[in-house]
């Protein structure tokens, strides 16, 4: 674990890890083996954690209570209108239409995605999946690419309930709203965990958005259609052992872990067809665990699933910003 820079308190707890981080090995290598996966498992920042030291530490509370999905519009109508700031009411764009897309989107070859960040243990997954959402939109609306700041969002962010361990991405991006605007990670650098909102800071906007747009759940092709414009924010059960120590090379379809009670959020930069590794359709999202976790920080995903919510319930809930 030299190369994620471990260090241990005492020799008894570096002896616990190594006992750990063996028996995550032997199950790596013993599921490689098989060969029944269509990706790859791995060495990851995780793998001297326990799974359930893991799910308490790198995944929190981004469940909607029911009353929140009781906003989407689910309705036959042509446009899916849904929930944006106040006074702002837009269509999604796609909604029931039947609207030509590319076969493949990669926004990362495009340049408005900035490389995967880490979260370390505040497990503020929302404000990292929002923060990348708003960094790509403005770039892709003629904004230079700026690390924007997850903690601005952590620590100010009075929409909801905005913790370590809970919040929600179209919370976030309502409240970069009404504060008309963000600060870049320079400004407001992140230390992963939350203090008080430095109030001086909030006058400082490089980067801002007009509202936000919530998609029908369980309709994985109108998060297509938004993916094709722009990235977009979606919640995920990260609650498998394979997920945890997942290092890419091919498609992740969950584990027997994998369900729709989702604790995770992150971002789809983009999508594609016939997968070169496996064949598949499949999503290509960021996460939040770091550049040695995945394929470089990112994920690629099954998508158009049997499962009309996704993919460990990537179709329940995705969300993006909208600009001025």
């Amino acid at each position: 674990m030299a190369t994620h820079n471990r260090s241990y308190a005492s020799a008894d707890e570096k002896l616990r890890r190594f006992e750990v981080y063996r028996s995550n090995m032997e199950f790596i290598e013993a599921t490689n083996r098989n060969g029944s996966l269509t990706f790859k498992l791995g060495e990851t920042p995780f793998t001297d954690l326990t799974h359930e030291e893991f799910l308490a530490t790198y995944t929190g509370d981004v469940r909607l209570p029911p009353e929140r999905r009781g906003m989407q519009d689910d309705s036959d109508e042509e446009d899916a209108v849904i929930t944006t700031s106040a006074g702002y009411v837009a269509g999604a764009g796609a909604g029931r239409r039947t609207v030509a897309v590319p076969e493949s989107v990669d926004w990362r070859k495009e340049g408005p995605v900035t490389p995967a960040k880490h979260q370390g243990q505040c497990a503020a997954c929302w404000a990292f999946a929002a923060v990348a959402a708003i960094e790509s939109l403005h770039k892709i609306k003629g904004g230079d690419l700026i690390s924007l700041s997850e903690q601005e969002l952590v620590d100010c962010d009075d929409t909801g309930e905005a913790t370590c361990s809970k919040g929600y991405s179209d919370d976030a991006f309502l409240w970069v709203s009404k504060n008309k605007g963000i600060a870049s990670d320079l400004i407001y650098p992140y230390v992963g965990h939350k203090e008080s909102c430095k109030k001086q800071l909030l006058g400082v906007h490089n980067a801002t958005v007009r509202g936000v747009v919530t998609l029908p759940e369980n309709r994985e092709d109108l998060i297509m259609a938004a993916v094709a414009r722009q990235p977009v924010a979606v919640v995920f059960d990260a609650g498998d052992p394979l997920f945890q120590n997942y290092r890419g090379n091919g498609v992740y379809k969950g584990g027997t872990g994998c369900s729709t009670n989702v604790n995770h959020a992150l971002t789809i930069v983009g999508y594609g067809t016939n997968h070169p590794d496996t064949g598949e359709n499949y999503w290509i999202a960021k996460n939040s665990y770091g550049n040695l976790w995945g394929d470089n920080g990112f994920v690629y995903l099954a998508k158009d699933t049997a499962d009309r919510t996704g993919v460990c319930g990537l179709a329940i809930w995705p969300t993006f910003p909208t600009i001025r």
